[in-house]
């Protein structure tokens, strides 16, 4: 193969400081975009954007990767310019040459930490210092309530106005709270307080904050702005998980009752899914993953595209049998199918040698059920 053109970027910056690779490979008349990311210094993951299209497609490709990238922070690396030795301290690295960026104004949220091994699910279900509650699957928004109305910021403490016409019902609420929750359809469920009338509460227990809300935030609230229910004990948290799994739900998650809200990712608060898996039909390389189908009767169903869980050698091994023409059948895991029966997080686990293309059937993919139980 002939490299046509090529690009080295890189992003420093606090603790970030990766490279992303591309280039345009000539291969008999046809072209393939190239790329490698990862972290410098460190053995960089590859695959390929578009695979044997033409020159006009490929330079598409190309430029649109660079042009995403470079809107994201990232520096050409060339003779004159080349990255530091240690990257910069955060707000003086790549990040901070991006223009258009909104303005932090409020507290980054907590975020939860996975649970991946289901044999650590049953610890959670009976230890008595963890509280559990129903995963919701909506749109994370805080809300600070202040004289001159609501501002409402999104997990990393940035202005947002995703939460559209579901906050109506805080506006009994004291002048000076911050609240925390996720937006499903029109409603708004609350599941913590970092501040009350004024008076930080972060240092608290997650109890005790969760009793603020339900004893002296729910009595005013009004319309479809709610607190989300809490279970206690190895019964309760025993009856919502079989109610959840029963019900297609999403998922659990488990807080220390006792430790304070910390932003950021960390072991108090923790997140276990209910994983399903399905065999799917790889037909395509489209530029930045993989194209899945189904069979529905006697038609191919687009059931969307998986990338997560690909390595440089999985990748390199579905290309080269798109290559020869083949469509091989791959096991993924994915949270949910949508309404639509599209892949929700789906994960590449591997080719199955020992299935054929008819038996990835449509109605193998299970939906989930995103009401609040």
């Amino acid at each position: 193969m002939a490299t046509i053109k090529t690009i080295e970027l890189f992003f420093q910056e606090g603790a970030s400081d990766k490279v992303y690779n591309a280039e345009i490979l000539e291969d008999g008349g046809r072209f393939t975009v190239a790329v490698a990311w990862g972290r410098r210094g460190a053995t960089l993951n590859t695959g390929s954007k578009a695979v044997k299209v033409s020159r006009a497609d490929a330079d598409k490709m190309f430029d649109k990767l660079v042009r995403e990238k470079r809107g994201k922070g990232y520096e050409e690396r060339t003779t004159e310019h080349q990255p530091a030795a240690i990257a910069p301290p955060e707000g003086t690295g790549s990040g901070s040459r991006v223009t258009g960026k909104r303005a932090k104004v409020g507290h980054a949220a907590q975020l939860l930490t996975a649970i991946d091994d289901e044999s650590e699910l049953d610890t959670f279900l009976t230890d008595d210092s963890m509280l559990a509650q129903q995963k919701l699957d909506g749109i994370r928004v805080l809300v600070h309530v202040t004289e001159d109305g609501l501002v409402t910021t999104q997990r990393d403490g940035k202005v947002t106005q995703l939460a559209g016409n579901a906050l109506g019902g805080l506006a009994y609420l004291p002048h000076g709270t911050i609240i925390d929750g996720e937006i499903l359809g029109n409603a708004y469920w609350l599941f913590d307080v970092l501040q009350l009338a004024g008076d930080d509460v972060r240092d608290r227990g997650y109890r005790e904050r969760w009793d603020i809300l339900a004893n002296e935030l729910e009595p005013a609230l009004t319309d479809e702005v709610r607190v989300l229910q809490l279970a206690t004990g190895k019964k309760q948290k025993r009856a919502l998980h079989d109610k959840l799994r029963k019900a297609n739900a999403e998922g659990l998650v488990f807080k220390d009752r006792e430790a304070p809200y910390t932003s950021g990712r960390n072991t108090t608060q923790r997140k276990f899914k209910f994983i399903k898996s399905a065999d799917v039909m790889i037909v395509e390389n489209v530029g930045n993953a993989y194209r899945m189908c189904v069979w529905d009767g006697r038609a191919l169903f687009d059931c969307g595209n998986v990338f997560a869980g690909t390595t440089n050698a999985s990748r390199k091994d579905l290309d080269a049998r798109l290559a020869r023409g083949d469509k091989p059948v791959a096991e993924v895991k994915y949270l949910y199918a949508t309404k639509d029966h599209q892949l929700f997080q789906p994960v590449f686990v591997g080719v199955r040698e020992d299935k054929l293309g008819n038996a990835c059937l449509r109605d193998q993919l299970v939906r989930t059920d995103r009401t609040v139980l």
